[in-house]
């Protein structure tokens, strides 16, 4: 039996009450994604601070193959936040283990800053010229760009 000067505490707020307690929290902006780029495609990863994007690795998701191409930057000078897939801008070192071209076949990790993100080249080929393929909850979206930059520059 429920005193009536019992004090009762509202669904929502118990709800977030436990998501505090368990650690859970709303997913991070974006902050890296694909984007057309002539022919190919590009990575872009909006950067706030020197030290927010240490290094971009694509990566083959297949078990057993352990295949990827890494970039990291070189100096503050360096700073850029838009180049072409597989292409290491000036001034950034890159280390290719077997990764040089995507293969139509296969399932990809683009991983920078905070993110990891799967992709395929058909999810890069439903891009329209003025769209990110970026991270959304465990899957992906298609964005407009400033939209991508205004949402990754919020998690600054």
């Amino acid at each position: 039996m429920v005193r009536p000067s019992a004090r009762r505490w509202p669904p929502a707020l118990i709800a977030v009450g436990l998501l505090t307690a368990t650690g859970c929290s709303p997913s991070p902006e974006p902050t890296a994604g694909l984007q057309r780029d002539g022919d190919g495609f590009a990575v872009l990863a909006p950067l706030c601070s020197w030290d927010q994007v240490a290094s971009v690795t694509v990566a083959t998701t297949r078990t057993g193959l352990r295949e990827e191409w890494t970039i990291t930057p070189g100096s503050r000078e360096d700073r850029t936040d838009r180049f072409p897939l597989f292409v290491t801008p000036p001034g950034w070192s890159a280390t290719a283990t077997g990764l040089t071209a995507l293969s139509r076949d296969r399932t990809y990790l683009l991983s920078a800053a905070d993110i990891v993100m799967d992709f395929t080249p058909a999810d890069l080929d439903k891009l329209k010229g003025d769209e990110v393929l970026t991270i959304k909850g465990v899957g992906t979206t298609r964005v407009k760009p400033d939209k991508f930059r205004a949402r990754a520059l919020k998690s600054c």
